[in-house]
Parts: C-alpha cells; structure tokens; sequence
C-alpha cells in the first residue's frame, strides 16, 4: 500500500551548464515543459497530497507549467539544498505525518511502474528513506587538481545517486536539525544521512532516468520519452 506523501520540486536553477537563456526544466520536449513530465506522473498518484515547487522568480512562472490545486509554487534559494529546505519548512503540522518525496524538476524520464514500485517498496519497510540510484558502469579516477590521476575508486561499490528520494518527514527532519547550517552545502538529501544510524536504502532504476545537464541531454531525453515503452 502507497501512503500519503509530499512532493518537493526544486526548480530555481538557472542551467548555467546547459547554456541557455531559458532554465532547462523550462524548455520543452515535443509540446510538454521538461518540468511537466515529472509532474503529471506524481499528481496521477491519488497519494500525492502536495507538490511545493521552488522557482527562482514567482513573476516569470512559465504559462505552460501544469496546474493543479496540489501545487504550491514558492521562492527557491540561492542553491539546489536550500531551495529544498525552503520547500521542506513550507511543509504544514498537518502534512508532517506524510512522506517526503524529492525529486528533480529537470529528470523528464521517469517511468510511472518503477516509482510506483519504488514507492510500496518503501511504504512496506522501516526506513528512514530510499532514493533511486545506479550502479556505476564506469571506472572512476580520483584527481585533486584536475589533471593528474591521484588513484581509482572500487566500481563495485559505487553508485550514482540519483531522485526521487523519499523520507519519513520525522527522519528528514531530525536529519536537518543535526546540520543547521552545513545542509547548504550537500546536493542530494540522502548525504544528510551519511553519519545517521538511520537507514536509506538504494533503490536500483531504469536507465531512461537521466538528469538534464547538457543540451545534447535534451535530445537524448526527448529519444527516450518518445521511443522506449514502459
């Protein structure tokens, strides 16, 4: 059984790395904002209570952005982790008995089974949280100044993290209140629990589910959304 949760969208960022003038999660993939892909998997759940979006400026909401009654659109922060936060603190006494959920607004290619998968996986277990994640296919080389080789890192044992993410809100919590200030400087929320007891389990995904960073990402995302079947 899925329970009640949360969405956190983090989407103030400007795509300094992708190179254009319009935020990557704002572009469009055939008729659809990249954002909206993500959007309409979550609000098609009936256990998707809220979406708390984080935009950069609430005077330049894309008209095409999907609207909902769920949906909740704030100011985001100065980065990724405290857009989040902010996101996270919006979160009201009567939703805090809900899951967390996070995920990024440029990740266009979920899959609807595997979060649902993902999600009563979860739903049956005692963790504290889960994220979707990859193992690494690719050898790893550790390098302090960019360009000598320093050594390599064990591939068995690496993995790519990758969102959703999903939290008991009181885990999420406490994990904040341990970092008051150091949170600004993670890029996922899982790393909150790197020195926690509690538990955040891996949840191996679909390969389809590729971060935009980069415009030939773009392209590669719009191949996967229009030619691989779910």
């Amino acid at each position: 059984m899925i329970e009640a949760f949360t969405v956190i969208i983090p989407s103030a960022g400007n795509g300094e790395r992708f190179g254009s003038d319009i935020p990557k999660q704002y572009l469009k993939i055939g008729q659809k904002l990249v954002i909206n892909y993500s959007l309409e998997i979550f609000l098609n759940f009936k256990e998707c209570k809220k979406i708390i979006i984080a935009v950069s400026n609430l005077n330049a909401i894309p008209k095409d952005l999907t609207k909902d009654s769920r949906i909740e659109i704030i100011e985001g922060g100065q980065s990724r982790a405290e857009s989040v936060r902010k996101c996270f603190d919006k979160i009201s006494e009567a939703q805090s008995s809900m899951n967390v959920l996070i995920h990024d607004a440029a990740r266009p290619c979920l899959i609807k089974r595997d979060v649902d998968k993902f999600l009563k996986l979860f739903c049956s277990s005692n963790f504290a949280g889960m994220i979707f994640a990859s193992p690494s296919t690719d050898t790893l080389k550790l390098s302090v100044d960019g360009k000598n080789i320093d050594g390599s890192a064990d591939r068995s044992i690496i993995w790519q993290a990758q969102t959703p993410q999903i939290f008991k809100y009181e885990n999420l919590n406490n994990a904040y209140s341990r970092y008051p200030e150091d949170y600004k400087n993670i890029t996922d929320e899982s790393s909150l629990f790197d020195e926690i007891k509690d538990e955040v389990l891996l949840y191996s995904c679909s390969f389809k589910n590729i971060k935009i960073t980069h415009e030939e990402d773009l392209q590669l995302a719009e191949y996967l959304i229009q030619n691989i079947k779910e």
